[in-house]
């Protein structure tokens, strides 16, 4: 049960250097420039509109966000392709971009390929197939991402909901 979202609307990632990280984000994804944000006159932050997928990514300097951990190795977003084809296609155009992606991989979940932005953050496009189901399954995985085997019963332990 959801609580009546139909989507995202937008991804916000904090940058340590807005310019690089402009270019970077428009250029691998494709992305239009269409908002600038200053604060007391310093440019803090850019929005990037997704004209296919109509949802933004927010590019934030992270010196305008005091205290917050560094994000290198993390996969905060991951965007969802239509298909393992599109998947494969990706995967070129950034071995085309000379940008080293990891993948496609496949995994219990579908097929994926992960590509590090200018500030180490991690991007990842994934395909879930319409077979793939949606009940419980613990995925086990090595340090190098590959799956190294799945569990059935949850090891987070969490009370029931109120009413359940």
């Amino acid at each position: 049960m959801g609580v009546g979202v139909s989507g995202i609307a937008a991804v916000t990632i904090l940058v340590s250097d807005l310019a690089r990280s402009t270019l970077w984000y428009r250029d691998v994804l494709g992305l239009t420039v269409i908002r600038e944000f200053a604060v007391d006159g310093a440019l803090w932050g850019v929005v990037l509109l997704d004209t296919d997928a109509n949802f933004v990514f927010v590019l934030q300097d992270k010196g305008t966000a005091p205290g917050v951990q560094d994000l290198r190795g993390t996969r905060p977003v991951v965007l969802a392709a239509p298909s393992h084809a599109s998947v494969e296609n990706t995967a070129e155009r950034l071995r085309d971009m000379a940008l080293s992606p990891r993948g496609p991989v496949t995994d219990p979940d579908g097929t994926f390929v992960d590509v590090t932005d200018p500030d180490g953050i991690i991007l990842r496009f994934r395909h879930v197939p319409d077979d793939v189901s949606l009940g419980f399954q613990g995925v086990s995985y090595s340090a190098d991402g590959s799956v190294v085997g799945t569990y059935d019963s949850p090891r987070l332990q969490t009370p029931p909901r109120d009413g359940s």
